[in-house]
């Protein structure tokens, strides 16, 4: 058994889940397995686990053009 003399659960306000939990309409998704791509068409607040191919998918980050590191 823990002893829970002393601890303190971490402090999260409503908007801090909201913004980790949020669903961004554009947010697009591979599967690195057949090529498939997702896109979200609708947001939300959630969770959403993609998976294709017995895998999860990952999320695609946009690529600028610009090397690694200057991008603003």
């Amino acid at each position: 058994m823990r002893d829970d003399a002393g601890y303190a659960p971490p402090e999260y306000n409503l908007e801090d889940w909201e913004r980790a939990l949020t669903i961004h309409v554009g947010t697009a998704y591979a599967c690195h397995g057949c090529g498939s791509l997702v896109m979200v068409t609708k947001g939300g607040v959630g969770v959403m686990d993609l998976v294709c191919c017995d895998r999860e998918m990952e999320q695609v980050r946009a690529q600028t053009g610009e090397p690694e590191g200057q991008q603003e």
